[in-house]
């Protein structure tokens, strides 16, 4: 029989989970002979070292033989692999091969001076100009060389027309090269980020909305998330705005993109953030769509990312699919069967575009201060402004505005911005010697154009919300039967009960035993030190 987890409440602080765990082990009467704990650190450093699915197997059915408690078998998985010093270094080009047969290949930049005791951070770029035909070679992103760092390994992935960042096929592909890098390099699991340019920015988004588990943040330049709304364009899944949820964005788009422009992606970041998404924006009136702001913005960019670390066990989670068999899973949490039930919650969906209501700039373009201090000289008057409507010309001196006098350009800013008693905008001016009084008034309302829909949601989909509290998960669902909920030693105290409460509706109260085969299992599909499951929890919703 299986020695259950020991230990006291677990902690977040992964020191003092590990100390517990090992106190625990070393107090237990029946443990491994030191032989066979050296044999299942052999095993364990196989399993982590494993390359295919069939090596992978055949490493797990070794460690099984030998029968071992859970608490060695994830002290030997969570300390991870044992790296070699002797790996290739520098620029590669790497191939790999998905389950469909699919040669796909990637550019890696690993440091000069990489050290295999001290974990990587990772930045994965994807390229833009994926409807065409594969190329021939590398490189997949332009002048990628300038991209490579000594503080973390770098990589470029290949996508093409039969291979778009926005399917599934690539969702494999990217987790299956992450698993290849994390076998030969030492890779900080929980600092592993997703930038893309152009359709790679989309892709950025896609990933974002169906796959977020590897990722520990999300950088768009010059894409929009608008091409994941069109089926034409070859996606596959649908979007849910509340999945972006589970990640920071940081995002570039350029108001002379001839493609995307600032004012185009805008209504739907707007959307996002209404919908609690966390979004860096750093809009680029003056760009085309080109990478030429990088050198300005690359500090910006390398601060988003150092402060972003993934928290591998999130104690919040909000997931929404349309499929039981793909794109059903986000950490710790697993879709198993969708449908409605009596008394399940009700959510906003966050999916509808609305237009701002049309405006009337002020119309002061161009401005001089006078060298004497007297105001404003308005240079040019934009035609159609409020300025223009109301008679003021180029040419006049603006002395006051809201009864505030205006000297400079900031004092003018100050004045537009200043409360006033009434709708319209008093302004005091100097035209030809002879002073005036002038009001700026607000257009008649106009109705602002219909909201639409962001991303069609033509079938069913079932969506989960959770938050954990200790041994303590709440949950609120819509369209959705069944979850399972997968159990961490480094989350949850397996010497204490666990509570699950659905819609409101207690649905589990008890005691879980963890076992090897489900950490194995689940180690062996993330290849995640940091992210280790010992037990599976499966809720019927609406069960008591």
């Amino acid at each position: 029989m299986r020695q259950s987890l020991v230990g006291r409440r677990a902690r977040s602080e992964r020191v003092s989970l590990v100390a517990a765990l090992v106190a625990a082990v070393l107090s237990l009467p029946s443990l491994a002979s030191p032989a066979l704990a050296q044999d299942l650190a052999a095993a364990v450093d196989a399993f982590w070292a494993a390359g295919s699915s069939d090596d992978v197997d055949r490493a797990v059915e070794r460690i099984l033989a030998l029968d071992p408690d859970v608490e060695p078998l994830w002290t030997n998985l969570r300390a991870g692999a044992t790296y070699s010093a002797d790996v290739p270094r520098g620029r590669q080009v790497l191939t790999r091969e998905t389950a469909d047969g699919v040669e796909y290949r990637y550019e890696l930049f690993v440091p000069d001076d990489y050290d295999p005791a001290r974990r990587y951070p990772v930045r994965v770029y994807l390229h833009g100009g994926v409807a065409r035909p594969r190329r021939d070679e590398a490189p997949f992103w332009r002048n990628a060389e300038q991209y490579a760092r000594d503080d973390a390994i770098v990589v470029f992935p290949e996508s093409w027309a039969d291979a778009m960042w926005w399917q599934a096929s690539q969702v494999d592909n990217l987790t299956g090269m992450l698993n290849d890098i994390k076998r030969r390099y030492n890779v900080n699991e929980n600092a592993v980020y997703l930038l893309g340019v152009s359709d790679g920015a989309t892709g950025v988004f896609y990933h974002a909305f169906k796959a977020p588990t590897p990722w520990a943040a999300f950088l768009s330049f010059n894409g929009h998330p608008v091409v994941l709304a069109n089926p034409g364009t070859g996606v596959e899944g649908l979007m849910y705005v509340t999945n972006l949820r589970n990640r920071p964005f940081f995002v570039i788009n350029g108001g002379q993109d001839r493609l995307y422009p600032v004012d185009a992606v805008v209504p739907f970041l707007r959307l996002f953030v209404d919908a609690g998404i966390r979004i860096d924006f750093h809009p680029q009136p003056e760009a085309g769509h080109t990478m030429r702001w990088w050198a300005d913005e690359s500090p910006n960019i390398d601060n988003f990312i150092e402060t972003q670390v993934r928290r591998p066990l999130p104690d919040r989670l909000v997931w929404e699919t349309e499929s039981t068999t793909r794109f059903n899973r986000a950490h710790w949490v697993v879709i198993t069967a969708i449908g409605s039930v009596d008394g399940e919650s009700s959510f906003d969906d966050f999916n509808e575009i609305t237009p701002p209501s049309p405006s009337v700039p002020i119309g002061f373009n161009l401005l001089s201060e006078l060298d004497t201090g007297a105001g404003i000289r308005l240079v040019d008057i934009g035609p159609g402004s409020l300025a223009d409507i109301a008679g003021v010309r180029p040419g006049d001196i603006l002395v006051e505005v809201n009864g505030i006098a205006v000297t400079t350009v900031d004092a003018l800013r100050a004045a537009v911005q200043a409360p006033r008693d009434g709708p319209g905008m008093p302004l005091r001016l100097e035209r030809e010697g002879e002073a005036m009084t002038i009001t700026l008034s607000p257009p008649d309302p106009v109705q602002a154009p219909p909201g639409r829909q962001a991303f069609p949601h033509p079938e069913p989909s079932g969506r989960v919300q959770l938050v954990r509290t200790g041994n303590d998960i709440v949950v609120a669902t819509r369209g959705v039967r069944r979850y399972t909920l997968l159990l961490s030693p480094e989350q949850f105290d397996f010497t204490q009960p666990f509570r699950v409460t659905t819609n409101e509706v207690r649905s589990f109260e008890g005691m879980v035993e963890p076992s090897p085969e489900t950490l194995l299992h689940w180690a062996a599909r993330d290849r995640d030190r940091t992210m280790l499951f010992g037990a599976e929890l499966d809720i019927e919703v609406g069960a008591r």
